[in-house]
């Protein structure tokens, strides 16, 4: 059973192999969408790209491959950076949620995030 751990949230939450990340944190409660988003998300079609996350650790199989709408909407933004909605968790992961507003103590979260390896 995969692990996601969810640095800024300071959370680790199990889900099944095949589950949609965004699915996933929402059903956790977890606040996904910065302001923008959470008063006009699309839902989860990849369509508005308020579900930012940044991916900063865990296998290179861990979610599923870029999505054509990725490739598009993500051109310009961070190679490590993808939408929830878009995203089948394979394995155990390490997500960064709302990366395009980092709190001043990000390096560190995520050093410390890194620092237990997460189960395979």
């Amino acid at each position: 059973m995969p692990t996601i751990r969810f640095v800024r949230e300071a959370r680790d939450v199990n889900c099944r192999s095949g589950e949609n990340l965004r699915v996933v944190a929402l059903r956790e409660g977890l606040e996904l969408y910065g302001f923008k988003g959470s008063i006009g998300n699309c839902g989860g079609c990849g369509q508005c790209i308020t579900c930012f996350v940044s991916i900063e650790g865990g296998s290179k199989d861990a979610l599923s491959p870029l999505t054509a709408v990725e490739k598009v909407k993500l051109k310009n933004r961070p190679s490590n950076w993808r939408l929830a909605c878009q995203c089948v968790v394979q394995s155990s992961v390490i997500v960064f949620t709302k990366p395009q507003s980092p709190p001043s103590n990000t390096k560190e979260l995520i050093k410390d995030a890194l620092v237990n390896v997460l189960p395979r």
